[in-house]
């Protein structure tokens, strides 16, 4: 039996269409994840600036606001996919 290069295009479309619906609420648990993580980030940075005599490119300027960001999207993306409230 050979497959044509329709067939493939086909078989690869219907899964792309299974992921797609399977992403929305990974999706949204990303948005909710940036929406929270980024104003700490940038807050956590700007607050640094004052704190630190350097400028904005110091690593122990940047370093904290970076790490408490990457930390708050993480937390976010894990409570909105197995939280008691996520979509199975």
């Amino acid at each position: 039996m050979t497959v044509s290069r329709s067939d493939a295009t086909a078989n690869v479309e219907a899964d792309s269409a299974s992921a797609v619906s399977d992403s929305p609420s990974l999706r949204t648990a990303v948005a909710y994840a940036l929406l929270f993580s980024v104003p700490v980030g940038v807050g956590v940075t700007v607050m640094m600036t004052r704190v630190v005599p350097g400028s904005l490119t110091t690593p122990l300027v940047v370093g904290p606001g970076l790490l408490l960001g990457i930390a708050v999207f993480a937390l976010v993306v894990v409570a909105a996919r197995s939280g008691e409230n996520a979509a199975n």
